[in-house]
């Protein structure tokens, strides 16, 4: 039996080795795009606003029983909670300028100054509406679905902006362009008809130099984030009060730190009520909207090994390309000029109280449906 038991695991790993890689995006047919013509546009509601990420630290207790295992779980909570916290303020802050109701307009709004203007087509929105799926769950049959993200980077230099695009239709299945040596994978005979990724990376914000006048703003900044809704600063003797003086002799000494970069940074977004994160958010909608519409009318299939493709090139030498080689290929990526060294963006992302509200009401609003 044990036997038995290796040997169909062996050949059951053999078969998942030789299954066949595809990109992740899926082009339409041409006969698909005919099919569509007019065809209704969904903004998924945001839930998450602008995310703040962060690095999650795990102390792995294992191995020396469930007393290691606790004393690893005490350990993660206390190396966590500064980092946690700065992060969780500062999307606080965010939230407050920056809402998912106005990423979800503002997103809708590009998308129906597309569908308005002259064209010459054959796929285009007939119709541009905003979904709560917390309201309404489940994929829309005979609908393009945009689901965006929005995330900080670890040192909030860079926003990212991710949306996938899909749409399904029962009417029109889908039907892999890819031929394979073997059996085709289950995975390429299920799924949308559509389906592709859109990224843009905002301008990177300058890393500020290190000098005396630069530790006082960032002491500064260090108090300001930790100051409540009245603009109270924590009680001397709790937890946020320690957490904000440890913050403030960092900000105090001769190393610049990523957390301290981020908090200084994050204020550089929200100046003059958010206007420079608002101005990021607005161009990357423009890209998102405009490289739909495109890639929608457009038949060619990705291949795992081509090369990129150059699309435009702004300006302020901002470029936009379509990927060419790996899983990724077919999908869009805005880039800012002269990026040495590309943002990190963690494992965790922290989001706002105002959007962990606003969300939480669409909940209680879905539990009386």
């Amino acid at each position: 039996m044990r036997a038995s038991i290796v040997l169909s695991l062996c050949f059951g790993l053999a078969a998942c080795a030789t299954v066949e890689p595809v990109p992740a995006a899926r082009p339409l047919s041409q006969a698909n795009i005919e099919a569509l013509g007019p065809t209704r546009a969904s903004i998924t509601g945001d839930q998450g606003g602008v995310g703040k990420s962060w690095y999650y630290t795990d102390v792995n207790g294992a191995g020396a029983g469930l007393a290691g295992v606790l004393a690893g779980v005490i350990v993660s909570a206390i190396v966590n909670a500064a980092p946690s916290h700065r992060a969780s303020r500062q999307a606080t802050e965010i939230a407050e300028v920056v809402t998912p109701e106005r990423l979800n307009e503002s997103l809708a709004a590009k998308f129906k100054a597309l569908s308005e203007a002259p064209h010459d087509r054959a796929v285009t929105f007939s119709d541009v509406v905003v979904t709560q799926k917390l309201l309404t769950p489940g994929d829309l049959d005979d609908t393009l679905e945009i689901a965006t993200t929005y995330t900080l980077s670890e040192d909030s230099s860079v926003l990212r902006v991710v949306s996938t695009v899909t749409y399904k239709n029962a009417a029109i299945p889908y039907k892999t362009p890819y031929t394979f040596k073997k059996q085709a994978p289950a995975s390429e005979s299920t799924g949308p008809l559509y389906r592709n990724v859109f990224t843009y990376y905002s301008t990177p914000l300058p890393v500020p130099v290190l000098t005396p006048e630069l530790k006082e703003r960032l002491a500064a900044s260090v108090r300001d984030s930790m100051r409540n809704e009245s603009g109270a600063l924590p009680a001397e003797g709790t937890g946020e009060y320690k957490a904000m003086m440890h913050d403030v002799e960092l900000a105090q000494d001769d190393k610049l730190t990523g957390g301290e970069t981020s908090v200084f940074l994050t204020r550089e977004w929200l100046k003059n009520h958010g206007e420079p994160l608002k101005q990021e958010i607005e161009k990357a909608h423009i890209f998102i909207a405009k490289y739909v519409i495109l890639d929608v009318n457009r038949t060619a299939i990705p291949s795992l090994e081509g090369t990129d493709e150059l699309l435009e090139t702004t300006s302020d030498d901002r470029t936009v390309r379509r990927v060419g080689v790996g899983p990724q290929a077919g999908s869009y990526v805005s880039s800012a000029a002269n990026v040495v060294t590309p943002a990190t963006y963690g494992n965790a992302v922290a989001v706002g109280k105002a959007t962990e509200t606003y969300v939480n009401g669409l909940k209680h609003q879905a539990k009386g449906k």
